[in-house]
């Protein structure tokens, strides 16, 4: 009997200390996918700053942005032409929406036809 207790205590023991094991792995492995993560999040800051960089000498050379102009005034620019460009996306996202329903509907119908 006292083997049995015995054998069942180092049993539990064991896995008690498996699983700590198992918890530090796993704790590691999202630790390096935060900082993976992070390094994906810089590279792209710093991407989305030199295409910055490339739109203001865009700008500056079309004669849009002074080439005295202030931060502020880069900025602002910056800020207006990227947001026309997000509504042109838009824009073009909707009458491509409408297109493909309308595609949709004209197939419907050729379908009805060819059924009659």
């Amino acid at each position: 009997m006292n083997r049995e207790k015995l054998l069942f205590i180092l049993l539990v023991i064991l896995l008690l200390s498996g699983c700590g094991n198992a918890i530090e792995k796993v704790d590691s492995s999202t630790e390096n996918r935060e900082q993976k993560t992070s390094e994906v999040d810089f590279n792209r800051q710093v991407e989305m700053m030199a295409n910055d960089e490339k739109i203001i000498e865009m700008l500056k050379e079309s004669g849009e942005i002074p080439k005295d102009a202030s931060p502020t005034e880069i900025q602002k620019a910056l800020e207006d032409y990227l947001k026309e460009k997000s509504n042109d996306v838009k824009a073009n996202q909707k009458s491509s929406e409408k297109y493909i329903e309308e595609l949709k509907k004209q197939i419907e119908s050729d379908l009805q036809n060819e059924k009659e």
